[in-house]
């Protein structure tokens, strides 16, 4: 899981201070990590910026080098000059006061060496909550308290930004909970009756269906601004088989970022909860574009994972999938997605005169 810190968070961190880096975790991540190492990523020739927050499950004590395959590929794709590591749990401190997993962070340690980044500083902390004790892996005398996460700096700033720092990675994802069974169902028949019609529409006229399909979303997208989207079986059913169109699906990426990416993201949200499978992958993978690009890597690994789930070899999921891999800055990624968007907005206008 990865995620890329807005630079509003990524300046507040103080990296001289173990403990405020620890305590600024669930900040850059979105969430309190439970048994995770954490990758931070430093960027600039004095090391003083945050470039992305990396966060993997601790693996079993057995198999710990395979974390490797995906800590490397991210700092070569930031360009990283250097690293901090955070290990949150993974057992009890040894018989002699130290941190536990030593194995690992040693084996961290030397591959990225190996990889020319520096190593800082390797940290171990039971938990991110205030107070806790945090303990450094190379010196024995090296140790000190967690800070209140929630009264720092970087809190204020994420509060500014209008990010959400969840108790956990589980309640991350609850955000994503599909509506109740006997409203997908319901929602499915609609759906049933709406791809029938939309088939046939399409082919009398591609260009036309496509237009009427984009516009459709537009207007769903212009009442979730004005605040009276409501979510309703047809208009669900309706927005549901228009997304099923790549080339719309693919014209509403030109959303994902800009005055309009707010909105758009709780559309995606209303509609991947909303939406039976298979078809909520499409607003699932748009929620995971919008997201990644707004900074917030947490929500967009969550998203790709319900768009796998409803479309296994989704192909919008993994292209995003190896970007998240490989730790690519949303600014990148922000040129690609708009490239595409383009792209498709003027396939369906090739079709005829655009009617919105």
């Amino acid at each position: 899981m990865t995620a890329t810190p807005p630079p509003t968070l990524a300046s507040c961190v103080r990296l001289h201070d173990p403990g405020e880096v620890v305590a600024a975790v669930p900040h850059l991540l979105g969430f309190h990590p439970g048994e995770s190492l954490v990758v931070l990523c430093l960027t600039g020739e004095r090391r003083s910026r945050v470039g992305l927050c990396l966060r993997l499950d601790l693996p079993p004590e057995e198999d710990e080098t395979a974390v490797l395959d995906h800590v490397l590929p991210p700092l070569r794709g930031q360009r990283a000059s250097g690293v901090l590591l955070v290990v949150v749990g993974g057992g009890a401190r040894g018989p002699r006061g130290g941190p536990p997993r030593r194995s690992l962070v040693a084996a961290v340690e030397r591959a990225v060496a190996e990889s020319g980044v520096a190593c800082l500083h390797s940290v171990w902390v039971a938990a991110t909550s205030a107070d806790e004790r945090w303990f450094c892996y190379d010196e024995e005398a090296c140790s000190g308290r967690v800070p209140d996460p929630a009264a720092t700096v970087t809190a204020a700033a994420s509060a500014l930004a209008g990010f959400v720092t969840f108790a956990d990675r589980a309640a991350l994802a609850r955000l994503l909970d599909p509506d109740p069974p006997a409203d997908l169902h319901r929602r499915a028949e609609l759906l049933g009756l709406a791809a029938e019609t939309a088939d046939l529409e399409r082919a009398l006229d591609t260009g036309r269906a496509a237009r009427a399909d984009l516009a459709a979303v537009h207007r769903a997208l212009e009442q979730v601004e004005r605040g009276t989207f409501r979510v309703e079986d047809e208009d669900v059913a309706r927005i549901a088989v228009a997304l099923s169109e790549t080339r719309v699906r693919d014209a509403c990426m030109s959303w994902s970022s800009g005055p309009r990416s707010a909105a758009a993201e709780r559309m995606w949200l209303l509609l991947t909860r909303a939406t039976p499978p298979p078809h909520r992958a499409e607003p699932a993978a748009l929620l995971a574009v919008t997201a990644y690009l707004r900074g917030d890597g947490a929500l967009a690994g969550l998203a790709l994972e319900v768009t796998r789930a409803a479309v296994p070899e989704h192909g919008l999921a993994r292209l995003l999938g190896r970007a998240l891999a490989a730790g690519l800055p949303p600014d990148r990624v922000e040129r690609v997605v708009a490239d595409g968007a383009e792209e498709a907005r003027l396939a369906i206008e090739s079709d005829g005169e655009d009617t919105w």
